[in-house]
């Protein structure tokens, strides 16, 4: 990958970088996966070389902005109407790469991604599907830098989740859990295909803004909102007040509610309440607690709030999530 930043290149841009090149897994040959869940540390113009064959695309919160060869997009979660609150809509896109082509990516200082990427190689493809492909695949594959977009299921999107904050486990088990989890990714990207008549793709959403219209943050301002994005992650942050935590952070609760938004894309209690969740969701499905614990895991102190918030969050009730172990 060759990355051209538009000043010298920072530490956290060179670390943010090799974060990048370790969560580029190949999963099988001609199935790779790569999850980012962070925030650009500078602008800069990333570019690289695509095989032939399927690019996946699942964005669950913030934006970002590529090229595939000479057609450039857009992809933004989108809140549900302008007044909604919280990250908005997830936004699926794939690609068909017919041939060798240009990939690029354009960074900017402050802006936020958490995205799900999955490559489907020719050779993949052939393997897998064979001669039962369906027809409105093999038409798609055939033209060079084809789009469709669609909107993730419930379902797919909490797979993503899963995929960006993977449990910890052994080598084995964690290649299994994320191969398992990218194939149902693929399978609905492919279902999804098929269900819709071939057509133009629908229009990407408009490029994001300059960056001179972003809120730039000084480095110092960065370190502050790591620290606490950290901090925000551990047990002391349970019980805090927003002003408590902008004393935390060395600043005022207003201040640090933009800051957060301009580096991580969502409000503090956003975060906190997505972090707790995903935490209770891995004490599911590996510690085996049981509802009522995870409940308090999440910070809930009933269990039917708790049940109602992550159905909301996962499409699906915590007692399924439980049933898996």
């Amino acid at each position: 990958m060759n990355v051209q930043p538009s000043a010298p290149p920072t530490e956290g841009m060179q670390a943010s970088l090799q974060r990048h090149l370790q969560r580029v897994r190949v999963l099988r040959p001609g199935l790779h996966l790569h999850a980012d869940d962070t925030a650009d540390v500078q602008d800069f113009t990333a570019s690289g070389e695509m095989e032939a064959g399927l690019r996946i695309v699942l964005l669950l919160e913030g934006s970002v902005d590529v090229s595939y060869g000479p057609r450039r997009v857009a992809l933004s979660s989108s809140a549900v109407s302008q007044r909604a609150r919280g990250p908005g809509l997830p936004r699926a896109l794939l690609v068909s790469v017919a041939e060798p082509e240009r990939f690029e990516r354009r960074g900017r200082r402050g802006a936020y991604a958490r995205r799900v990427s999955v490559g489907l190689g020719g050779e993949w493809l052939e393997q897998v599907a064979g001669t039962s492909a369906s027809d409105a695949m093999e038409a798609f594959r055939r033209q060079h830098l084809a789009m469709h977009h669609w909107q993730p299921s419930a379902r797919i999107a909490a797979v993503a989740e899963q995929i960006t904050r993977a449990p910890d486990l052994s080598p084995l088990l964690l290649h299994l859990y994320l191969e398992s989890r990218a194939l149902e990714l693929v399978g609905e990207a492919l279902t999804s295909l098929s269900q819709h008549a071939p057509g133009p793709a629908p229009a990407p959403a408009p490029a994001p803004a300059p960056a001179a219209a972003a809120l730039r943050l000084l480095p110092h301002e960065h370190q502050r909102m790591r620290a606490l994005h950290a901090f925000l992650q551990t047990d002391g942050a349970m019980d805090m007040s927003l002003d408590a935590l902008a004393r935390q952070a060395g600043t005022n609760a207003n201040t640090l509610q933009r800051h957060f938004r301009a580096v991580y894309g969502t409000t503090v209690f956003d975060f906190l309440r997505e972090h707790r969740l995903q935490r209770a969701r891995h004490a599911l499905e590996q510690d085996g607690l049981t509802v009522g614990q995870a409940a308090l895991v999440a910070g809930y102190n009933s269990a039917a709030n708790f049940a109602t918030a992550y159905r909301k969050r996962f499409g699906m009730p915590p007692k399924l999530a439980r049933a898996r172990i």
